[in-house]
């Protein structure tokens, strides 16, 4: 599956951003944008469509949970639909749990590979690619 989207990285920490970045661009992401906190995030999300969310769970301003209340508010429209890949360090049962009911697609435990990013992320944008594809 050839994979070409374009990705927003939310994470309060400079270097995760970066790393994620690179990760995203070597996997097929074809243009990523980075924001330092949720309520960044809010504002990118709001700006332009995103084909892929790449974020961390725990931010100072505005947490993963509060960016995925405002993400999953049907008066977005389509980009409600957005799919998002929770990060985290803290990937137990309470947050996992949390996360999904948010609607949170997937996720992913800090630190990981390239290859379990990819493998991620086609699963996520499978669905998707699947739902417009010619038959």
């Amino acid at each position: 599956m050839d994979l070409h989207f374009r990705a927003l990285v939310v994470d309060d920490d400079a270097y995760s951003r970066a790393i994620c970045t690179t990760l995203l661009r070597q996997i097929g992401a074809v243009d990523v944008v980075q924001a330092a906190g949720g309520a960044e995030a809010i504002l990118s999300l709001l700006e332009a469509p995103f084909g892929l969310v790449l974020m961390d769970w725990y931010m100072p301003d505005i947490n993963g949970a509060g960016v995925m209340q405002v993400l999953r508010d049907a008066r977005l429209g389509q980009r409600s639909m957005t799919p998002v890949i929770l990060m985290t360090a803290y990937a137990n049962r309470e947050n996992l749990q949390r996360a999904k009911l948010l609607g949170v697609n997937d996720v992913i435990s800090k630190p990981f590979s390239q290859e379990q990013l990819r493998r991620i992320v086609q699963r996520v944008l499978r669905p998707a690619a699947e739902e417009y594809a010619v038959v």
